[in-house]
């Protein structure tokens, strides 16, 4: 049996690692010349030997809870398996440090600041409670269910899939808009509030954890360690699959390259790559109508990052230092993350910007030298009064920055109202040999831990299929 990948990121390749591991022939097409998809650390050049600046332009942490633990059990299965070199650390990640702050109307506050609600003009009866006090009191009852049981948490709040957010919080907790774009400014990116009542939910069940931790060197260490078991002559960069072709024996054909693509035939193949992918192939099957409305339909929602490198760590150094954690504001860089990696270090550093949704998709508008400029400016306002001798452009080296919805691996997929009703299920069914994976096919979008999920499912799905037709 030879069955074909599609897709390099961490569901194509962890297929790949467990079927070779029965025995079973692998080719992996990957159409960039990187593997990891949206696992990805960029790293900039060291100042002084020793030092390795670099962030998380994709995945950047991981929470320490039952949802995740096939992430864990990835891990210990990799350094068992692997060479020393390749063996993977935990470090914590740290979510909040005490001296994070929030900069909101032009002055810097604390997070959770309690007077901030009336300071806004918001109805009186939502004052002196901070958006995450007021948004506990919604979510923590749905939090709780899903973590006494999933499985039948998740049939409850399913009555809500045609709802989004937003609604539910105008009409069930009858909240005024205002309130809304309050909370959702303070806890959230703009405009998450109008993804699906499921969504927001999920998410907030993995964000309610304590405990966080990252891989030390970076996320996409996981990738090479992943791909070193699945073997490097089974794996093929800048592999663009243009067509796939079926026959009436059950064989897949897949054309793979530029103008003159070379085809190769599997037995079958496994198709590990977002909806959006699929959809903007050259040549493919045309099936259920239900199906590609999933394939067509299924919303990624914009993410953007930049690492700023710095020629210090000034963040640690200020009368207020942050040792990880981030800061949230209402000016266009919205989230500030710091690192979590070589705290305390006296060589260079990188900061992190991230947004979703429309503040992501407003820095994709611009060039790049104005989307630097603009976020040395307002981490200029950011940091004000901090150190009055500090200068953020002085500091400044040098910028990476990625938009994931001009990416082939594109945004997280984030369900509207009704699509998982409509898609979850159509969007993974088998065609006849052709298989499905990714995060976009389990209960946890854009997290490791669905992406693993859905590609040992899939997996499993063929290797039965495959031995009952032996039968």
């Amino acid at each position: 049996m030879h069955v074909g990948i599609v897709g390099g990121g961490i569901s194509g390749l962890y297929s790949a690692l467990m079927l070779r591991r029965q025995g079973i022939t692998v080719t992996l097409f990957e159409a960039t010349d990187r593997l990891g998809g949206r696992i990805y650390t960029y790293h900039f050049s060291p100042l002084s030997l020793g030092e390795d600046p670099y962030f998380e332009a994709g995945a950047m942490r991981i929470p320490c809870t039952s949802t995740h633990r096939s992430v864990f059990g990835l891990i210990e299965d990799l350094n068992r398996h692997s060479h020393d070199d390749m063996k993977l650390q935990l470090i914590p990640y740290i979510m909040e440090h005490e001296n994070n702050m929030a900069f909101v109307s032009g002055k810097k506050r604390r997070a959770n600041d309690v007077s901030l609600a009336a300071e806004l003009g918001l109805p009186e009866k939502y004052c002196g409670r901070s958006a995450q006090d007021l948004l506990r009191i919604v979510i923590e009852p749905w939090v709780t269910l899903l973590r006494d049981n999933f499985e039948a948490g998740f049939e409850n709040v399913l009555q809500y899939d045609e709802w989004s957010f937003r609604q539910y919080l105008h009409l069930v907790a009858q909240w005024p808009h205002e309130v809304i774009d309050f909370v959702e400014m303070m806890t959230s990116q703009t405009n998450q509030y109008n993804l699906s009542f499921i969504e927001v939910i999920l998410q907030y069940l993995d964000f309610n954890t304590k405990e966080w931790v990252t891989i030390k060197g970076g996320m996409s260490r996981l990738i090479d360690a992943v791909a070193s078991l699945v073997g490097v002559h089974n794996i093929h960069t800048n592999a663009p699959v243009k067509g796939i072709h079926t026959s009436p024996h059950g064989k897949v054909k897949l054309f793979i390259g530029g103008i003159s693509p070379k085809a190769m035939i599997f037995d079958s193949v496994i198709l590990a790559i977002p909806l959006s992918s699929l959809n903007n192939m050259l040549e493919r099957p045309r099936w259920s109508f239900s199906k590609e409305q999933a394939i067509s339909r299924t919303y990624y929602e914009p993410l953007y990052k930049m690492g700023l490198h710095f020629r210090s760590r000034f963040w640690e150094h200020s009368a207020q230092p942050c040792f990880g954690g981030q800061s949230t504001t209402d000016l266009r860089v919205r989230w500030v993350i710091y690192p979590s990696n070589d705290l305390g270090s006296n060589g260079s550093g990188v900061l992190l910007i991230y947004s979703w949704m429309t503040d992501a998709a407003r820095w994709s508008a611009m060039q790049f030298e104005d989307r630097v400029e603009l976020a040395l400016h307002e981490l200029g306002i950011l940091f004000a009064g901090e150190d009055e001798a500090l200068d953020v452009t002085q500091e400044f080296i040098e910028a990476f920055d990625i938009s994931w919805s001009s990416h082939s691996s594109t945004g997280g997929c984030m369900y509207l109202p009704g699509q998982l009703s409509r898609f979850s299920v159509e969007a993974g069914r088998p065609e006849g040999n052709i298989y499905f994976a990714g995060e976009h096919l389990s209960r946890h979008h854009a997290w490791i831990a669905g992406a693993i999920d859905s590609a040992s499912k899939t997996v499993k799905e063929m290797l039965l299929k495959s031995i009952s037709s032996k039968l």
